[in-house]
């Protein structure tokens, strides 16, 4: 079963304001939040990430704005696995504002949340950004498919301190933190025993201090490089399809693991055949007298091939004839579709006397030789 709309997630239409996206995160937050929730637990904990996947990317100005353009494809490649998780969610002053600050430490949703299972895993190694890079193809690349290598600009692991920040990679454990890249704060309530965590201000996440940066990164633990990367794009591939390519985005901090690339492959328009699927549509003229007494044509293929028509007897305009496995591969199979050709009859502006007796001659035979006889004439 597919995900559902993000709006219809939130209860919210399509042009609700940042005010009522919030609003509606806020009552679905304290109605499915696992430690207050009267509803089943399991139910309760997969709805809260629905609704925090919905809010992550409505309550975001550019993410939504790819949302309402691309759908769920347009906000995938936004986030660090390719699809939304816990490691995603950035609103967490929202569930502050939420839950007055305070997180339920009973063993809920909220311990993976923020005791190290979220955006920054324990010793603050985090994963790097994913990338997108568009490719725009010839629907001849779509036929035979595609390799191709292309330039990536992104974020490296500092080789001079080995993506440490410090020089020569030299580094300490934080003492603030003791090398968890959180501290915690633990009060007790009429409610229970609550606990929020946040990043350390010292060693900012990394769980790592150093007395010196590294000069060639100035501390950041990565650099700024262009990747050369081979992309293989496979016969029969769709307009708007995305391809993942594993650890090719930006360098991860503080020693996790890099991002991915996804990759949205578009189709350009060609000046003969358009697409319907596996199917190619093209126009082809036919005479009048092809089309009354039947003939053969010659027709090219997107293959580059010279093939023979068959036109009926009797053929009317815009009827459509095919060529059976003349169209483009269906995506993982060995098969391909057909090639369906339109046909447009074609009126000589001129006719010479002889072809104009012929055709009085027709029409008188068809009992409409004055209505034939005034189209002539024009």
């Amino acid at each position: 079963m597919g995900k559902r709309e993000y709006y219809e997630v939130m209860g919210v239409s399509r042009d609700a304001s940042p005010e009522e996206v919030k609003k509606s995160y806020r009552q679905l937050a304290r109605k499915y939040h696992p430690d207050v929730t009267t509803e089943d637990p399991k139910v309760a904990e997969e709805r809260f990430k629905e609704i925090s996947e919905a809010y992550e990317v409505l309550a975001d100005v550019n993410k939504r704005k790819l949302y309402d353009q691309y759908g769920h494809s347009g906000v995938d490649s936004q986030f660090s696995g390719g699809g939304f998780s816990w490691d995603d969610f950035s609103h967490y002053s929202d569930l502050n504002d939420i839950f007055g600050g305070n997180f339920s430490s009973g063993g809920s949703i909220f311990d993976f949340l923020f005791s190290g299972g979220g955006r920054q895993r324990r010793g603050g190694s985090q994963q790097g950004s994913s990338l997108r890079y568009d490719i725009e193809i010839t629907l001849e690349d779509v036929l035979n498919g595609m390799e191709q290598e292309v330039s990536i600009p992104r974020s490296v692991a500092c080789e001079d301190c080995n993506g440490t920040g410090g020089k020569d990679g030299n580094v300490t454990t934080c003492p603030q933190c003791n090398g968890n890249g959180q501290v915690q704060q633990v009060r007790s309530s009429t409610f229970g025993r609550f606990m929020s965590v946040t990043t350390c201000p010292q060693c900012h996440g990394s769980g790592r201090t150093y007395a010196e940066a590294c000069p060639q990164c100035k501390g950041q633990g990565h650099v700024q490089r262009t990747s050369r990367i081979d992309l293989d794009i496979p016969a029969g591939v769709e307009n708007g399809t995305r391809f993942r390519v594993p650890g090719a985005g930006d360098a991860g901090a503080h020693g996790g693991p890099p991002g991915d690339l996804f990759v949205v492959v578009h189709v350009r328009q060609h000046d003969v055949f358009s697409r319907e699927g596996s199917n190619l549509w093209m126009e082809r003229d036919v005479t009048f007298p092809q089309a009354t007494l039947g003939a053969e044509v010659e027709v090219i293929t997107l293959q580059d091939e010279t093939v023979r028509l068959k036109v009926p007897a009797g053929t009317q305009p815009d009827e459509v004839l095919r060529l059976r496995g003349k169209g483009l591969p269906r995506l993982g199979s060995g098969s391909h579709g057909d090639m369906l050709i339109r046909v447009r009859l074609v009126v000589p502006k001129k006719v010479t006397q002889r072809q104009r007796e012929c055709l009085e001659a027709f029409a008188e035979d068809e009992g409409k030789h004055k209505g034939f006889l005034r189209f002539l004439k024009h």
